[in-house]
């Protein structure tokens, strides 16, 4: 692979942030309207005047586990806190990728709670 000068890697840089801001938007809206309830998101104004808004922090809660993505500029930084009785317990420093994996996975044991809760409902409200 043959090297990038300075300028190609400031572009790809640049083009990063772009992606990087616009993904977390996406994913905040995403999460707020699929999980209401489980999910707080901060934003904050690009201008004093400016209508538009980014992401600048994410929590998504998971029953013992908090999801958080700080937004800080050209990073994201991702956590995941232990939480019990809103007291932080624990907190790790995770990769982007590590966030998304475990986030799906707890959103999928959520998800199948919730459904098995549903049916033991109905179950018993239709004998």
């Amino acid at each position: 692979m043959p090297e990038l000068s300075f300028d190609q890697n400031a572009a790809w840089i640049r083009r990063s942030e772009a992606d990087l801001h616009a993904f977390t938007n996406a994913l905040a809206e995403r999460l707020e309207q699929g999980m209401p309830g489980f999910v707080e998101v901060d934003r904050k104004k690009d201008g004093f005047f400016s209508h538009q808004q980014h992401v600048e922090r994410l929590v998504v809660h998971t029953g013992d586990l908090d999801y958080v993505l700080n937004f800080h500029g050209a990073r994201v930084e991702t956590l995941r806190a232990r939480v019990v009785r809103g007291v932080v317990l624990k907190r790790e420093e995770l990769s982007l990728a590590q966030w998304l994996q475990g986030l799906l996975q707890d959103t999928a044991t959520i998800s199948a709670e919730m459904q098995e809760a549903s049916q033991s409902l109905h179950d018993f409200l239709m004998q």
